[in-house]
């Protein structure tokens, strides 16, 4: 393997990949971005893959899919958590799984799996039912606590991976707990209280895709939804989250978070806002039977 590091004729530094001499200036990349490496192909949906004759290996960025945010009008409706994100070598393939982001729905469920060779990132957890937390971004423990034993909370928890789900609130005047900060943000807590009185959602967790913002329902008095979580996109792009939609004894739906590949939608109303495509969570519904709230699409970037 040559020297990775070299300085070309302009005088910046540059690297060479993997399989050659070929080089592109550091500007040009990222720090999740392979130097000396390009962008070759961007794929959204599941299926075969063309790589040129004499490219054995390939380097991949990936995202699941979103987890959908919980559609109810009797229940806190918490936002979906963030799909999964990895990188890292394969040897090429000609096949790969693009991840769907789960449906809203009264009990949604995780988002699928993104893979591609040896490569492969899960989906984020859908707005949980029992216990009454937003999702957990992918890799967390469903619905709570991440691997490093983090809870989502009223502050939400932060982890280096999957982040929990914020709390749901029971209390008037007293807003849902915010989906952890990760590399896959949680989903927002839901606001659920009867009575005269303010309820708001919990926002969505930040990270390189965020979690969806919770929903509130059932008081007679404001209602706003959070706002989902940002996400950051392999060039750096920063993609924002979904707005919650607001009104009095209406609407109270949380916005989608954002992917590493656009950003999350607005809530409508009483539905929440779909995340944004590569693993933005949805946002919650303060309606039942919502379907526009699920998470975003996973998706794969390929360099070679």
């Amino acid at each position: 393997m040559s020297n990775p590091v070299r300085r070309g004729q302009s005088g910046n530094p540059v690297s060479t990949s993997m399989q050659g001499d070929t080089y592109t200036p550091f500007a040009n990349t990222s720090a999740i971005n392979p130097y000396g490496l390009q962008l070759r192909q961007t794929i959204t949906s599941s299926g075969s893959v063309v790589i040129p004759d004499g490219i054995n290996w390939v380097y991949v960025i990936l995202a699941g899919g979103g987890g959908g945010g919980l559609s109810s009008t009797t229940a806190g409706t918490r936002g979906g958590g963030a799909g999964g994100i990895a990188w890292g070598w394969t040897l090429a393939q000609n096949t790969c799984i693009i991840g769907a982001g789960s449906p809203g729905a009264s009990t949604p469920t995780r988002g699928g799996y993104t893979r591609y060779g040896n490569v492969i990132a899960g989906g984020g957890g859908g707005g949980s039912v029992t216990p009454n937390l937003g999702g957990a971004g992918s890799g967390a423990i469903a619905g709570s606590t991440n691997y490093w034993g983090i809870a989502g909370g009223a502050a939400g928890g932060f982890s280096g991976s999957g982040a929990g789900g914020g709390s749901t609130s029971t209390t008037l005047n007293a807003a849902a707990g915010k989906g952890g900060d990760g590399i896959s943000g949680g989903g927002g807590g839901g606001f659920t209280a009867t009575g005269t009185g303010t309820g708001t959602g919990g926002g969505g967790g930040n990270g390189l895709a965020g979690g969806g913002g919770g929903g509130a329902v059932q008081n007679t008095g404001t209602r706003t939804g959070g706002n989902g979580g940002n996400g950051i996109g392999p060039y750096g792009t920063i993609y924002t989250g979904g707005i919650g939609s607001t009104g009095t004894s209406t609407n109270g739906a949380g916005g989608g978070g954002a992917g590493i590949g656009g950003n999350g939608n607005n809530a409508s109303g009483t539905t929440g806002g779909a995340g944004g495509l590569g693993g933005g969570g949805g946002g919650g519904s303060s309606s039942a039977g919502a379907t526009s709230n699920a998470g975003g699409n996973g998706i794969l970037y390929i360099y070679y």
